[in-house]
């Protein structure tokens, strides 16, 4: 189950480095090229040159944006840009934000967890990883010896019991208050805290709790692979600080500030596309509504969202919107029968089986291979795309519910790429950990 653990987070000094706004990010991988200029500009102890570098034509082995990430790192500790807490710590993370004109806060907590192998049982994933960014990750990881980005993990906690414990310490004005500008609206707060009785009641309540990741996989089994590689040679090192332990924000599933975006699928390059067969081959599994305004398509996506039973689409094409749903119960079990019923009952693995591969005939090398597809949060941009003609139609979702996260990935499977959108994202630059490498043998 869920060993935590505190840590003496590193953090930016505000004397030394201006406004903290300036100096966190989005995660490394929603860093477009364009962004890392913006970020690059910004302030130059901005952490994307540590976690999203520049690289160089001229890079070599032995210097390259890993270990030019290492050696910024090294020049702001010394600088005193950055310093080491001296108490050990868990930090509780709250994001303000609203959505529909609705105000939510998301409760969190950023602390040190025990590592375990995903044959243990006690983390579960719910996406495949790409050795790629795998490998990215790890080259950072190995040459800065320091955990920059969160993993986001989720426990069960349907009394919001472990939140309750942190609140009492989050009434006072945050240790950071920061917002990112490609998320405005969210205010990202921080509160160190302490107390040797409240991270000893925090420790208890989670003894107990399994976790799922919601985001960060790649990170995650970056850390479990940094943690066998560090320990073939380790001796020593602290609790909170030990290369078994990784840095992650942990929130509970119950929390009202929790939130699932869905992510829209927009279809490009491929060949003989026409949209009217499309919508044609629809009726075989879908009952089909097309003609249909914008706004009634939309508001069809609402109402069935309300019941968990009905699994509906909305689809947008040569001008014009159509709502499906499905009708035929029993195509997930002839199309994926080794699939747990939970599986085939997510509406994101009814889209990819039925209609990406079976009548659109992109297998699953391709749609991993992203070769005909794009994801979009925002549906006015999927649409958007459509009418620019840089792609051929555009597949509206709704979101994959909590529950169904919690099960699926409770039975060891995993899901489509980007099947959960959760909003905000964690950002990079609170804080984070550097891991006390001891003594080497």
């Amino acid at each position: 189950m869920a060993k935590i653990a505190p840590f003496r987070g590193t953090r930016y000094v505000p004397e030394k480095v201006g406004n903290l706004s300036s100096v966190v990010t989005l995660p490394y991988d929603r860093i477009t090229p364009e962004l890392q200029d913006k970020y690059y500009a910004a302030n130059e102890y901005n952490i994307c040159r540590v976690i999203k570098g520049k690289e160089d034509a001229a890079d070599t082995e032995t210097n390259n944006v890993y270990t030019r990430a290492a050696e910024y790192w090294r020049q702001w500790i010394a600088a005193g840009a950055v310093a080491e807490d001296t108490t050990p710590a868990l930090y509780a993370y709250y994001q303000v934000f609203k959505i529909n004109n609705r105000e939510y806060t998301r409760r969190g907590m950023c602390v040190m967890v025990e590592l375990q192998d995903y044959s243990s049982g006690g983390i579960k994933p719910h996406e495949r990883t790409l050795d790629a960014p795998k490998q990215d990750r790890f080259k950072l990881l190995t040459q800065t010896n320091t955990h920059f980005g969160q993993v986001f993990q989720l426990y069960p906690d349907e009394a919001n019991q472990v939140a309750e414990l942190l609140a009492p310490h989050c009434k006072g004005a945050p240790d950071l208050d920061v917002e990112v500008q490609e998320e405005p609206g969210v205010r990202h707060r921080f509160w160190a805290i302490t107390d040797p009785e409240t991270i000893a009641a925090v420790e208890m309540a989670m003894a107990d709790k399994l976790l799922f990741i919601a985001d960060g996989h790649h990170r995650y089994e970056t850390a479990l692979n940094y943690r066998n590689h560090i320990l073939q040679s380790y001796k020593g090192g602290s609790a909170g600080h030990h290369p078994r332990f990784a840095m992650m924000t942990l929130v509970g599933m119950s929390d009202p500030g929790l939130i699932v975006l869905p992510t829209h699928r927009v279809l490009h390059s491929l060949p003989d596309f026409n949209i009217g067969r499309l919508v044609a081959q629809l009726y075989e599994h879908f009952r089909v509504e097309a003609g249909l305004s914008r706004q009634e398509m939309l508001d069809k996506l609402a109402e069935a969202r309300q019941d968990a039973s009905r699994h509906a689409f909305g689809l947008y094409g040569g001008g014009k919107y159509t709502f499906f749903e499905l009708t035929d119960t029993g195509i997930m079990e002839e199309l994926a029968p080794d699939r747990t019923p939970d599986w085939r009952n997510l509406d994101v693995a009814i889209l990819h089986e039925v209609i990406l591969e079976k009548i659109l005939g992109i297998d699953k090398a391709a749609q991993a291979a992203k070769t005909n597809l794009s994801y979009d949060r925002d549906a006015q941009v999927s649409i958007d795309r459509v009418d620019r003609g840089t792609h051929q139609c555009a597949f509206f979702m709704n979101p994959t519910r909590m529950d169904q996260i919690r099960d699926v990935a409770g039975k060891g499977e995993v899901m489509p790429q980007k099947s959960t959108d959760f909003y905000p994202k964690l950002i990079t630059g609170g804080v984070a950990c550097q891991v006390d490498l001891g003594e080497k043998l």
